[in-house]
């Protein structure tokens, strides 16, 4: 059997808390101020969205989101896009 150590299957493997994952994705949406979903004619405020994500989400979906941002920053990408993402997820 092949063990596959790609960083795609299992991001981030219980590295932090789900308090952490949390704090993380809420010091993250604060940055934004307002974030338009795409497609459709609704925006909402980052701190919205954060609350809105842990309520919702499972701790997974939050860690591999968390995962994104974090790989979206190392590569000095606009993290927006994923959260605009994310928001027409949850408005769907």
């Amino acid at each position: 059997m092949i063990k596959n150590t790609s960083s795609t299957n299992n991001p981030t493997s219980n590295r932090y808390s789900t308090d952490t994952l949390h704090q993380m994705l809420n010091n993250e949406l604060s940055k934004y101020k307002h974030i338009k979903v795409p497609n459709i004619n609704h925006s909402v405020s980052g701190t919205e969205l954060a609350s809105w994500l842990i309520d919702s989400a499972s701790p997974k979906e939050i860690e591999e989101l968390v995962h994104m941002v974090n790989q979206a920053k190392k590569r000095s990408s606009n993290t927006k896009a994923i959260f605009q993402t994310a928001a027409a997820a949850l408005i769907k």
